[in-house]
């Protein structure tokens, strides 16, 4: 991957190469498991002019419950304070490293330490009592762990910080510098921190561990750090280095200026830092509802992991007038598809849904009466609205749905862990031929069959009004093209939930950042939708 993120210092060209290395390391794992021994931590803490933060971070470090033995060493970043002597006043070894720079601090650290697992975090972060217990349990659950994290929350930051960060927390994929550990062995494997990387250093180095086996994150594992470099513009540059250093390889930037406060001092301009995130997170939170692949707010499926050459035909808000005509050209061509139905049509038009169910095709539930901002209701409402419905097709057909797809696509937090909590899978799209718009039935079939690719999910909407009824008119003159097109090509159309059974066991390792995100909203929904339902009655 020239000039990309294992270009420099790297060891080995992939996983293969280390094989026989990796088994060795399994072996041992399994030993260790066997004999529950505790395995040597090296903690680390860079340190610049840390004086009026650094006792209270090496305080909680000498407090760990962590019963194997660690060893605590701060690296003297060039410092000009009294952070050095206060390390050594209590009881932590000191190293000393001329050059500025947390990277050539961290490679100082690593070079001085010797133990098999090697823990950081920085002198402004105080970590709970079972930090380095849950790294090492985190690292001891499987053979191929060869790094963990977890999250951060701020000490010392403003109001509308304090409220944004669990939020952004949510798109932290990565390991972070003030919280994470990684084993020796595999740091050395991918030839240890690339020095010309700063800014960044901690994603750069879990892709690169990726390579060599897995980085778990435990999101339920907080470390409480400063947040005085969150001021100004500076969280957007934050973001701006991680996008770029995930798509380049490289960063954008090469550091950020040092900013060192005394106790209750505040950098100034809070004020604009609040707007600029606000507008980020607004942002985020949006692309996160409407984007049918986003997972931040839970799991979604929006395609199937398969290597057969398989694509699921759904359809949106019937039964309707359009169902019977849909169900005749399904019926031509032999082609199964899966209808999420509006509760109120069922009731409506009992008679298309059973046909639906009768001739093979797979139901699922699209709300009782399809409001306009689903993801934006009461939880009241929203399980109101999943019960009616499932109780209409049920009444109906005699089928329980399991898949419930939410009106537009759209989503909240509260939406899809209710729906998860109530056992539907929650599922979106990766081809829409609703986008359309004013299209011949010719380009809307070329444009879908560009887009396909084994497992992909398409969406057509059976009903339309005003120019969106135009639209919907050439999509269904479209179907007959894209099916025969397809057929031609080898593809085989199944239903949603039998794509989800040929998926099962093969997302974990494909969306490794999402699938750890989803998790982060079980902590907090829950809560959410008692607050949001207030006091029972």
């Amino acid at each position: 991957m020239p000039g990309g993120l294992f270009a420099r210092g790297q060891r080995v060209s992939g996983r293969i190469a280390l094989e026989p290395y990796l088994a060795v390391q399994r072996d041992l794992w399994r030993e260790i498991r066997f004999m529950s021994l505790k395995p040597f931590v090296s903690v680390i803490v860079p340190v610049y002019n840390e004086e009026y933060l650094l006792p209270a971070c090496l305080e909680a470090l000498k407090q760990q419950d962590y019963d194997g033995p660690y060893e605590i060493v701060v690296v003297d970043n060039a410092c000009t304070d009294r952070s050095p002597e206060i390390a050594r006043a209590m009881g932590v070894r000191v190293v000393s490293e001329p050059r500025k720079g947390v990277v050539n601090a961290l490679r100082t650290g690593f070079a001085a330490t010797r133990g098999e697992i090697v823990a950081c975090t920085d002198g402004d972060t105080c970590v709970p009592r079972d930090w380095l217990s849950r790294l090492v349990a985190a690292l001891n659950s499987g053979p191929d762990v060869v790094a963990a994290g977890g999250l951060y929350i701020f000490h010392d930051a403003s109001w509308w910080l304090r409220l944004l960060i669990p939020f952004f927390n949510l798109f932290n994929w990565h390991l972070n510098g003030s919280n994470l550990a990684v084993r020796r062995w595999a740091y050395e494997a991918i030839g240890g921190l690339d020095p010309e990387i700063i800014l960044g250093w901690d994603a750069a180095i879990g892709f690169r561990l990726r390579r060599v086996g897995r980085v778990v994150l435990d999101r339920k594992l907080l470390v409480k750090t400063s947040a005085r470099s969150y001021r100004a513009f500076l969280c957007l540059r934050y973001a701006l280095n991680y996008v770029w250093l995930a798509l380049l390889g490289r960063p954008l930037l090469r550091a950020m200026p040092d900013i060192r406060l005394p106790p209750g001092r505040r950098p100034a301009r809070g004020w604009l830092s609040g707007v600029a995130v606000l507008m980020i997170a607004l942002g985020l939170f949006t692309f996160a509802a409407v984007s049918p692949g986003a997972q931040a707010f839970g799991p979604v499926f929006d395609r199937g992991q398969v290597e057969q050459a398989v694509v699921a035909l759904t359809f949106d808000d019937g039964p309707n007038r359009r169902t019977m005509e849909l169900l005749d050209i399904l019926a031509r061509y032999g082609v199964k598809a899966t209808f999420f139905v509006v509760g109120e049509d069922v009731q409506q038009r009992p008679e298309l849904a059973r046909r639906i169910v009768a001739e093979g095709h797979a139901i699922g539930n699209h709300t009782y009466s399809h409001p306009l901002l689903m993801a934006a209701e009461r939880p009241a409402r929203i399980e109101r609205e999943l019960d009616e419905a499932t109780e209409a097709i049920r009444a109906a057909t005699g089928v329980t749905p399991t898949i419930f797809r939410p009106p537009h696509g759209w989503r909240s937090p509260w939406l899809v862990d209710l729906a998860c909590r109530q056992g539907y899978t929650v599922v979106t799209w990766s081809v829409a031929l609703e986008d359309g718009l004013g299209l011949s039935p010719e380009t809307i079939a070329e444009r879908v069959l560009n887009r396909v690719r084994p497992g992909a999910i398409i969406l057509l909407a059976e009903e339309g009004e005003g120019e969106s009824e135009l639209s919907t008119d050439n999509a269904m003159l479209a179907l007959p093209r894209i099916i025969e097109a397809l057929q031609a090509r080898g593809y085989r159309f199944v239903t949603v939930p039998e794509l989800i059974q040929m998926s099962a066991g093969l997302n974990g390792d494909e969306t490794p950042f999402f699938s750890d995100v989803s998790r982060l909203w079980g902590l907090g929904c829950g809560r959410l939708n008692s607050a949001m339902e207030g006091p029972a009655r």
